[in-house]
């Protein structure tokens, strides 16, 4: 996002549970209790350790707002409307593998049949990370003339070059680490 706006610092919606700080009874609840709140993320040169701590921060401060309305963190923002605090999303789903496989008859679903199903946004840009347990995917949803390929290409690519500098961050951290110096830094890493 921050090369394709020339901007260092992005916005783009996260999707929350809202069953975490429901409080008392949410689980008797009927409905869905997801939310949308926006992430800003400075691509300022910080190291990519630091950046993902920051990230996760954030993140994790979001949890005790998950109830927040969109219109209240558009106020709070100072971005005045009607324009759009974001117009991206990004979701990270859990999906197990039993719900991908279809009902079993211990998941209260025996006799329910599949017919189908269909998703829709009204985002311009929707990014799915898809975790299936021992898989990731992406699952991308763009307006023309945004190629969801090249979307989840970006990404792709980002989450590789993400996992290459943490891995030697790791290796040069046990290089230095006098408890790894008896042992080989990928030996180190693996532990």
């Amino acid at each position: 996002m921050a090369l394709s706006s020339g901007r260092e610092q992005v916005v783009f919606a996260t999707v929350l549970f809202g069953r975490m700080q429901a409080g008392t009874g949410a689980d008797r609840a009927m409905g869905l209790f997801i939310n949308t709140l926006p992430v800003r993320l400075d691509l300022d040169g910080t190291g990519v350790e630091e950046s993902l701590r920051i990230t996760h921060a954030r993140v994790a401060e979001l949890l005790t707002h998950e109830h927040a309305s969109l219109a209240l963190a558009q106020r709070c923002s100072g971005v005045a409307a009607p324009a759009p605090l974001f117009s991206a999303l990004l979701n990270y789903r859990h999906n197990t593998p039993a719900a991908m496989a279809g009902s079993t008859t211990d998941d209260g679903l025996c006799g329910v049949e599949w017919l189908g199903g269909e998703e829709r946004t009204n985002y311009p840009l929707t990014l799915s990370v898809e975790d299936f347990g021992e898989a990731l995917g992406l699952t991308a949803q763009v307006v023309e003339p945004i190629s969801a390929d090249r979307v989840c290409g970006y990404m792709q690519h980002a989450l590789e070059q993400l996992a290459e500098a943490l891995s030697e961050l790791r290796i040069r951290q046990c290089e230095s680490s006098t408890s790894c110096r008896p042992r080989s830094a990928a030996t180190c890493w693996r532990s």
